[in-house]
């Protein structure tokens, strides 16, 4: 599959033009990339609210990595049912760092049986009842095919929100343990 940008001129002023003062995705905002163009991770939150200070403190514990965003956001009195923010990631041993768009918003029928069906696909089970108890879906936008810095983030947040990850292909549904393999280059647990 050739991998094209989801939202395709959306430079960081551009970007910032979508959010409010309160760097919060304003009301009828439309940046939400299909899902076979990003990482798909079920969040376990009932909104698309980013906390910050959890995904940094995961990022680092568990990834050796850094995490942060372009615009500051400010959720107070709000909690948004969508969202999306520019995320920006770089590992300590530097074999991953760039930025990429990521999009909350509230999951629905067609996420989860594309969870159902990825389970199918790789002939597993567990992974697609998880996203059925999983309220909001984050979608993280790919560059390519073996987007480590998608992978990476995607890991992140299904780590700090406890959702399963869909691959952008739609044939794979995997957590946070089959993420840390394929970023470490290993595709099993069996060496």
């Amino acid at each position: 599959m050739a991998y094209r940008s989801a939202v395709p001129a959306l430079d960081e002023a551009a970007f910032r033009e979508l959010l409010d003062e309160r760097g919060v995705l304003r009301p009828g905002a439309r940046v939400s990339p299909p899902r076979d163009r990003a990482f798909s991770v079920f969040a376990q939150r009932p909104n698309a609210v980013l906390e910050i200070a959890a995904l940094k403190q995961q990022a680092a514990r568990f990834f050796g990595a850094k995490l942060g965003w372009t615009v500051d956001k400010d959720y107070r009195g709000d909690t948004p049912d969508t969202d999306a923010a520019r995320i920006v990631v770089a590992t300590d041993d530097g074999t991953t760092s760039g930025t990429r768009i990521v999009f909350g918003r509230p999951a629905d029928g067609a996420d989860v049986a594309a969870a159902e069906e990825a389970e199918r696909t790789q002939g597993t089970s567990g992974m697609a009842l998880l996203a059925q108890r999983c309220p909001t879906l984050w979608l993280v936008v790919v560059d390519s095919a073996d987007d480590r810095v998608a992978l990476t983030i995607a890991a992140i947040f299904a780590n700090t929100m406890l959702g399963p990850i869909v691959a952008a292909d739609g044939k794979e549904i995997f957590g946070v343990r089959t993420a840390r393999l394929k970023l470490e280059g290993r595709a099993t647990p069996y060496r």
